[in-house]
């Protein structure tokens, strides 16, 4: 049987962050309630797609999923787990806050098999998560993710990098912070200034400045650097583990490898369809209820192939030339001679033992990358 991800969305904060353009919601128990019936419905419905496959990776996002109850959450796993056939070697990730972290919940996350557990923090400088409107400070977070270290070896921290007043200094503070408290997986995203958010009208109002492009940069390569040092092995362009600690889910959306989304606004690839829902409560519970997703498209083989490409540059691994051809029935060199040779007389992509991968340049511009293979 094929393999198949599960995401979950959960679209609930305890307040919106002033940086984030997620699809989430301020927390409110009946909604929460609400919303929960409709997961349930909406698996129910793809028990007829489910029976086909078995599910080896599961996760939990948002939104801030460690906001639901035991309680919740247990209706929620037993209702997946009652249409799934689970593979002995699953992986199953739920996301948190440090602040909505509690030992009740680490021990109700285990007795229902979570086996990962991802803690965002973004920072553990005081003076940082006070700007971007965190809830939790920088001792707080370093007591939750001891917490949460009894419970779960495998550990990954989320990281945001090129905040306003953040210098590089502040950023290896977390960094070595991560690794004291032993975290197996690091994630180290760039600042986006999202339109409409808090963040973006503070900069653009002159009160905060951010990094530009070449510092950002900067930043990042001594970040990555830094991390090497520590042991974490970079495997995707702001992904780092310590052997055998990759995240598994995350890479079938790099290989394009099937996943199914539930919950509102979560997206989903079944064979050569692409589908999702919509991101607001009423429109996703009338969806549900009636058994349909919003919309689909049809990916064409050139779809596909494109897509492949441009995720599977993103991971260190690259494009691997023989790995691309069986999938797709083509000779990839051939199709994309003229790309390839653009991007590497530009010194954007390298070649080495049969695979195509972004050079430390081509990372820094990979959207550039990216349009040659649209």
């Amino acid at each position: 049987m094929n393999k198949l991800g599960i995401y979950i969305h959960i679209p609930f904060c305890e307040r919106r962050c002033k940086y984030c353009d997620f699809t989430s919601s301020i927390f409110n128990q009946s909604r929460m309630k609400e919303y929960l019936e409709h997961l349930l419905l909406e698996i129910k419905n793809n028990k007829e797609l489910l029976k086909d496959y078995v599910v080896d990776t599961i996760f939990i996002g948002g939104g801030t999923p460690s906001l639901l109850s035991v309680d919740e959450l247990t209706r929620l796993v037993n209702g997946l787990a009652e249409a799934i056939i689970l593979d002995e070697t699953y992986e199953f990730t739920i996301e948190t806050n440090p602040n909505s972290i509690s030992e009740e919940k680490l021990q109700a996350y285990r007795e229902l098999g979570i086996n990962r557990i991802s803690i965002g923090v973004q920072s553990f400088n005081d003076r940082l998560l006070r700007i971007i409107g965190r809830l939790h400070t920088g001792e707080e977070a370093r007591e939750k993710i001891k917490l949460a270290k009894q419970y779960f070896d495998n550990l990954s921290l989320d990281f945001i990098f090129s905040l306003p007043t953040e210098t590089l200094s502040d950023v290896i503070a977390s960094i070595d912070a991560a690794k004291d408290l032993g975290a197996n997986h690091v994630s180290l995203y760039s600042l986006i200034l999202e339109e409409g958010t808090k963040l973006t009208s503070l900069v653009d109002s002159g009160v905060y400045r951010v990094n530009d492009q070449v510092t950002d940069r900067l930043i990042y390569r001594k970040a990555v650097s830094h991390l090497k040092e520590l042991g974490y092995k970079q495997y995707e362009i702001s992904n780092f583990a310590k052997d055998g600690y990759y995240s598994r889910h995350n890479y079938k959306y790099w290989s394009m490898d099937e996943y199914l989304g539930l919950g509102m606004a979560a997206h989903s690839l079944i064979k050569d369809k692409r589908f999702f829902n919509l991101d607001t409560f009423n429109e996703y519970f009338d969806d549900v209820k009636k058994n349909i997703y919003h919309d689909e498209e049809d990916l064409s083989k050139k779809d596909k192939i494109s897509e492949y490409i441009i995720f599977k540059l993103r991971t260190n691994e690259g494009i691997i030339i023989n790995e691309i051809n069986k999938k797709y029935d083509i000779d990839f060199e051939d199709i994309y001679k003229e790309e390839l040779t653009k991007a590497m007389n530009e010194k954007l992509l390298k070649k080495d033992g049969g695979r195509y991968f972004y050079t430390e340049l081509g990372r820094d511009l990979a959207n550039q990358v990216e349009i040659l293979f649209v």
